[in-house]
């Protein structure tokens, strides 16, 4: 637009010159190399103008001779970085598609066409790694290391390789450095939390998954779950330095984080217990029972109620029963109390409701057969639900979702994968009850208060 503006300021400036020479002709005399020259002003205008275009023209065209060789070399030069470009993206796709001969093909002809090595050392590093040779993989990223634009990439590269060998202590090292350079990276906090938690080093662990948490790294969920262990990791510590205070703060921290850790809940009860407020115990198991039922929880329950005797237990878990009565957790508890308080009719009921919300793995059996023989004295039948539980699904234990291992006593991470956070209340694959029951004979279940 003010290239249009300019345009049409000069051509009416040129025209009122035009116009206002024909009104004021005039006359030019000069002498020349011996020649008097005379003409009138318009032509001398028109002549001047035709020497200074000619002349500019002129310069035009020795520019543009001198200029060419290197507009002709700087074409070349941009085709061949468009090639090698082409190459760079051409062998980044090979990379994902998990094709190491083009890869590598494409690899070195990126290399030859941009003659700039930091474009094409992750892909150097991905190419060799793609074909097996991590020596080779890693040469290339510790060379990324001395560009400070490649910098990071080259970090992460040599954490995952770190990782993969089980090296967590070289791979905490790079993994902190790449943190110090991109603390906005959402990945390697996340990596840099497990890292930390993995090598027991749970204050600075804590302090990483605080870091993630407002990176927003992880789902909201999984986050404070995350955290939720990291603290009660760190209270476990503090208790076995025998610092109760700190023990009892960071116990608090983890049951508000995730109350459904049933693992925090035990461990803040305990202390509580411990420091002679059964209330507080007591409180903190309800809400966890209310959560995720346990048979730790149910234990712990009756020692934070007093109940010592088969009475003073039903009474405690019929409250437990209340809390959530659509639990077979909740009925077990009745079902384990009334049992020891010899309430018959009372256990087979709640065995019963068990039995009805899908509870048919070992110990349930095994407690009907004591059932069937304390009650009865029916040693057959007691036998036969023995029989039963020989060939019933495994009890809920605390099962690693990364491997598949099963733990005795829960952990922060899996002995066997060394997978943080990963252990789970479930019933093990793999142990599913085969189909020789009858299930008009499922007339009872149960489990029994093993502290697992």
């Amino acid at each position: 637009m003010l290239r249009l503006i300019f345009f049409l300021i000069a051509a009416a400036a040129l025209a009122w010159g035009v116009v206002w020479m024909s009104d004021n002709p005039g006359q030019v005399s000069f002498n020349w190399g011996g020649w008097q020259v005379e003409t009138s002003a318009g032509v001398f205008g028109a002549l001047a103008f035709v020497l200074i275009a000619t002349v500019a023209l002129a310069y035009r065209f020795w520019l543009f001779l001198t200029r060419a060789p290197g507009r002709i070399g700087g074409a070349l030069k941009e085709r061949r970085s468009q090639k090698g470009y082409m190459a760079l993206t051409k062998g980044m796709v090979a990379v994902a598609a998990g094709d190491a001969i083009e890869a590598k093909r494409q690899v070195g002809k990126a290399d030859g066409l941009l003659g700039e090595p930091p474009l094409t050392l992750l892909l150097k590093a991905q190419a060799a790694q793609l074909n097996g040779d991590e020596s080779a993989a890693e040469t290339f990223f510790k060379a990324m290391l001395d560009d400070p634009e490649m910098e990071f990439l080259g970090l992460r590269g040599l954490v995952n390789q770190a990782v993969k060998r089980d090296d967590d202590k070289q791979a905490l090292e790079f993994a902190r450095r790449a943190q110090a350079l991109n603390p906005k990276s959402t990945w390697m906090a996340d990596t840099l939390s497990g890292l930390e938690a993995r090598t027991g080093h749970w204050d600075a662990a804590g302090a990483a998954l605080a870091r993630a948490d407002k990176l927003k790294a992880l789902p909201k969920a999984e986050s404070k779950h995350h955290q939720a262990v990291a603290a009660l990791a760190q209270s476990v510590d503090a208790q076995t330095a025998n610092d109760d205070a700190a023990a009892l703060k960071f116990a608090v921290k983890a049951v508000a984080q995730d109350p459904s850790l049933t693992p925090a809940a035990l461990h803040l009860a305990r202390l509580y217990v411990k420091g002679n407020s059964p209330r507080k115990a007591k409180g903190v198991v309800e809400k966890a029972w209310k959560a995720a039922p346990h048979p730790d929880l149910m234990v712990l329950y009756f020692d934070a109620s007093g109940a010592e005797d088969g009475m003073k237990k039903v009474t405690a878990a019929q409250t437990l029963l209340g809390l959530n009565p659509a639990s077979a957790d909740s009925h077990i508890a009745v079902a384990v109390a009334t049992l020891e308080a010899k309430l018959w009719g009372q256990a087979r009921t709640h065995l019963q409701s068990a039995l009805d919300a899908g509870r048919t793995t070992r110990t349930v059996f095994t407690l009907m057969a004591r059932l069937e023989e304390e009650d009865r004295g029916d040693k057959d039948l007691a036998r036969s639900w023995l029989s039963r539980a020989a060939g019933a699904a495994a009890d809920p234990a605390w099962v690693c979702t990364e491997c598949g291992h099963v733990e005795a006593h829960w952990l922060p991470h899996c002995s066997k994968c060394q997978s943080f956070d990963s252990l789970t209340w479930k019933m093990p694959s793999g142990f599913e009850a085969p189909d020789l029951l009858d299930p008009d004979a499922l007339k009872i279940e149960a489990l029994p208060p093993e502290t697992r």
